[in-house]
């Protein structure tokens, strides 16, 4: 019954990741994201051989099946690091010396033992090995735990699920004392956990109807992170004090100004506004994708 129940939840739990990760690689049309769903779609494939490799794991060592999971968990950073490179004209380098080094690096404790594995032995990672992985974890995911649009619980599961497998492989910290060999069984959970978070936050905030150019700013942070959020916020404020605009981009959309002065009106209707978005985006996003949002901005508003 047990094994039942574990094949069940990893079998859910990959099902539930591959309509995500399909969903994600349609969302990100006209954006320089598309590197980042090439490895999601990358980690998703791990993830479905691992789960494969697990629920057969009577014909697998159980070594193997340790260097399986650390290498999905390996994978399952390499989106993320790919975020904080998107930005055209250094994706491919990004990528190439960025993100294939740093598999390259986290993983090469593990291949270590790979041989040993292959005999019987449990693989184990020594303090280095997870201080390096905790690093990369909280530089790639702290682009998303301080988000101001709320993915940050989220995040926060998906981190812990890979945290509690990998420093589960520790010396001496063999989370399959409390879990059996059923240890994925409890990742599976955390993370089918983290993706109904995620999809159940994303449906909130199709319900919310924002307007113009606040529309274009919400979903662009929701895609790219606090990192390049604070990044373009900064540069629009650069342009907006030196052109005097009476707006100012804050986290929460496009804000007067001055509190004393009178209403500035909608930003929509400066032609400035609309040129510096158009050309600090261009980097990230194509004219389609601004186009899309400004103009389900105006159906809305003629609507009502």
């Amino acid at each position: 019954m047990t094994d039942m129940l574990t094949a069940a939840m990893l079998t859910l739990a990959a099902a539930v990741g591959w309509i995500g990760v399909v969903c994600l690689t349609r969302s990100v049309r006209h954006t320089s994201l598309t590197a980042a769903a090439a490895w999601a779609i990358w980690f998703q494939a791990i993830l479905t051989v691992t789960t494969i490799a697990t629920l057969t794991k009577s014909r697998v060592p159980l070594g193997i099946l340790d260097q399986l999971w650390y290498l999905t968990a390996v994978s399952a950073l390499c989106p993320f690091v790919a975020v904080l490179g998107a930005r055209r004209g250094r994706l491919l380098e990004w990528n190439l010396f960025i993100v294939l080094p740093l598999i390259v690096v986290l993983e090469w404790p593990a291949l270590a033992q790979l041989n040993h594995c292959w005999h019987g032995q449990r693989l184990e990672l020594e303090t280095p090995a997870l201080i390096a992985f905790g690093i990369v974890m909280v530089m790639s995911m702290g682009n998303f735990v301080v988000d101001p649009r709320g993915n940050s619980i989220s995040a926060l599961v998906w981190a812990g699920s890979w945290v509690l497998l990998v420093f589960g492989l520790a010396p001496g910290v063999n989370w399959r004392q409390f879990t059996g060999e059923h240890f994925p069984q409890l990742l599976a959970v955390l993370v089918l956990q983290g993706s109904i978070w995620l999809y159940a936050q994303e449906a909130v905030k199709r319900n919310r109807q924002y307007l113009d150019w606040d529309r274009v700013w919400f979903d662009f942070q929701k895609f790219f992170g606090s990192a390049w959020t604070m990044r373009l916020m900064a540069r629009v404020n650069e342009v907006a004090e030196r052109d005097q605009w009476p707006w100012r981009l804050t986290p929460i959309g496009m804000q007067p100004a001055s509190r004393d002065a009178p209403h500035p009106g909608l930003p929509t209707a400066d032609p400035r506004v609309d040129h510096t978005f158009r050309w600090l985006l261009k980097p990230f996003v194509d004219s389609a994708w601004i186009d899309e949002r400004l103009t389900a901005s105006t159906d809305r508003a003629s609507g009502d």
